[in-house]
């Protein structure tokens, strides 16, 4: 649901499906897929039985009825039909892992929490629950649905005009103006202005003042276009392709600091000499404070 609006327009990201991530997008529209969420293979099978819902939570049997012992995953839905809110189909609100023995059953338990029926009132600007019958749902996977049971909730009436093609999950395609109505404010521009920032992806080395920066570019994308050409797009290259540069520095395990990056940024900006200057300079600076930290963690273990 995302492929229309990724990658995105130089400095933005336009998330235009909204709600409609993985499974709450498939499950809405009802489109099957190969590997549904939640799914799983087993050596055994499972029976679920007798669900029990109180004001906290829910309560299930679940019997092995294999040959050999297994561990199964189920997890708990809620579903609001006829929602005053935009929301999918169904959505996680819990899972619990239990193993059985072959022929064995027992009883589990999923706790519902603060987060299990809220949702996100743009007017109000706070956390509410909708008022209404919501269908808990116990499941092996996102399609596979066991058991179902009704709860009422008391809460607040609910509207949060939303537009159509967000209520019916069609956001293959959605226009600027129903976009902007669902953000509540203009869409940023997200053209890039002239200078490159250590927020902008590495992508955007197209733009790069200095040459050995525009040929690293070069390089990533022939290798990115060669992978593709293929049908098997290279993720690592993906992944550094679309990378900002801030996150040079939570990638690399310390060895790059928030300081180094800028001194990259000044360098992509057309500063070679100034800026490699002060990156040497930030690499050594960096490197005391790491071995001075590592020092001190050394200390305090020996200390115990």
């Amino acid at each position: 649901p995302s492929t229309p609006y990724f990658p995105s327009k130089e400095r933005t990201s336009e998330y235009r499906e909204g709600l409609f991530v993985g499974y709450r997008y498939y499950d809405t529209v009802n489109l099957s897929v190969r590997y549904p969420f939640g799914h799983g293979m087993s050596y055994t099978s499972f029976e679920y039985s007798d669900l029990s819902v109180d004001e906290n939570g829910v309560e299930f049997t679940l019997r092995n009825t294999g040959d050999r012992a297994g561990a199964e995953v189920s997890e708990m839905y809620i579903s609001l039909p006829d929602s005053g809110v935009y929301r999918p189909k169904k959505e996680l609100r819990g899972f619990a892992k239990t193993y059985l023995e072959a022929g064995e059953a027992k009883k589990v338990r999923i706790d519902f929490d603060e987060y299990t029926f809220r949702y996100f009132d743009t007017k109000r600007d706070s956390w509410q629950i909708e008022a209404g019958d919501y269908e808990v749902i116990i499941a092996a996977s996102a399609v596979l649905e066991m058991l179902h049971a009704t709860v009422h909730m008391d809460g607040v009436s609910a509207s949060d005009g939303a537009p159509e093609c967000y209520r019916t999950a069609t956001i293959n395609n959605v226009s600027a103006e129903d976009y902007r109505t669902l953000l509540g404010r203009d869409i940023p521009d997200g053209s890039w202005s002239g200078e490159i920032t250590k927020n902008d992806a590495i992508c955007q080395l197209y733009y790069a003042k200095s040459g050995l920066a525009r040929l690293v570019y070069k390089v990533l994308t022939k290798l990115k276009d060669k992978a593709e050409a293929k049908g098997k797009p290279d993720l690592n290259i993906l992944f550094i392709y679309n990378m900002p540069f801030r996150a040079i520095a939570k990638m690399s395990g310390g060895m790059v600091s928030e300081r180094m990056v800028d001194d990259i940024v000044n360098i992509v900006n057309g500063d070679f000499f100034g800026g490699f200057g002060r990156l040497i300079k930030d690499f050594f600076y960096n490197l005391s404070l790491s071995n001075s930290f590592n020092k001190l963690i050394s200390e305090k273990e020996k200390q115990g």
